[in-house]
């Protein structure tokens, strides 16, 4: 007997009074980089899924959010491996000295034993503090700093024991705010056999009954087309950054999400969607 699909969550789209923005959005391409080779997700059939998955991320940038506004479910790889040179535990915002690196210190013992990113344990040396007097200084004179003002001070009261832990209530919360799908799942809940970084899109698709799979711009450099088969038609997002109006001269991009937020409301979503 198949297995009947997820629930797909609506989409919610926020109303604002208008964000000056050169657009940005993302291109699609078919697994071998081809431009143009895959249909947009609103032109793919009915009974077509779209899935993502991203790993944990802190203060995650726009180019996160942009590949969930472009499928229909989004899983949390939370079983990955952590990336010292990466944004699992790191982002940017921008402050009036220049963008600033907030930066959530981790367990090196972990990172020795090469744990997986649901078992990096934070290290509490009262960086939440630092980090919340940070963007209080930085974007207090933002236009929408006091609708995120009561999350924000929730946020970094909280306690957290794992990088996991700590990404999840933000990243739910801008999923919130900006209209897209939260996530259906984590991959340390998933009864999966073992994986790699090539078999773990078939597996995620087979288990969501999905069909199409939107994979970052990385991911024709390690993905290995004969071992994904032909149930599961993998694309290639790249994003291409917006520039949206900023609080200080001199747009700066690849920051934090939260900069978009702080800087336009609730014209966010949209303009992640690339629809401004």
């Amino acid at each position: 007997m198949a297995r009947a699909r997820p629930a797909v969550p609506r989409r919610r789209v926020h109303r604002g009074p208008g964000c000056g923005v050169r657009r940005g959005a993302g291109v699609l391409q078919d697994e071998l980089g081809r431009p143009g080779a895959a249909d947009p997700p609103d032109r793919l059939g009915e009974a077509d899924v779209i899935l993502t998955a991203h790993q944990p991320a802190y203060l995650p940038w726009l180019g996160y959010f942009a590949k969930i506004a472009r499928a229909d479910a989004f899983v949390v790889h939370d079983l990955s491996r952590f990336d010292r040179r990466g944004t699992v535990n790191r982002n940017r915002i921008a402050t009036a000295n220049g963008p600033q690196w907030l930066t959530v210190p981790v367990s090196h013992t972990d990172l020795r034993a090469d744990a997986v990113l649901r078992d990096i344990r934070i290290v509490d040396d009262g960086w939440a503090t630092r980090h919340w007097r940070t963007i209080q200084m930085a974007y207090r004179r933002a236009p929408y700093f006091a609708a995120h003002a009561d999350f924000l001070d929730s946020y970094y009261r909280g306690t957290y024991e794992t990088i996991a832990e700590l990404c999840a209530p933000f990243t739910d919360y801008c999923l919130d705010v900006l209209g897209l799908p939260r996530p259906v799942a984590r991959t340390s809940a998933m009864d999966l056999p073992e994986f790699d970084r090539t078999t773990i899109i078939p597996l995620l698709s087979e288990a969501l009954d999905a069909h199409t799979f939107i994979a970052g711009p990385q991911a024709p450099n390690y993905l290995e087309p004969e071992r994904i088969g032909d149930r599961v038609k993998v694309e290639i997002f790249d994003y291409r950054h917006p520039v949206y109006p900023q609080l200080r001269p001199g747009f700066v991009s690849h920051l934090s999400v939260l900069d978009l937020l702080m800087n336009c409301g609730p014209d966010s979503g949209r303009i992640i969607r690339g629809e401004m």
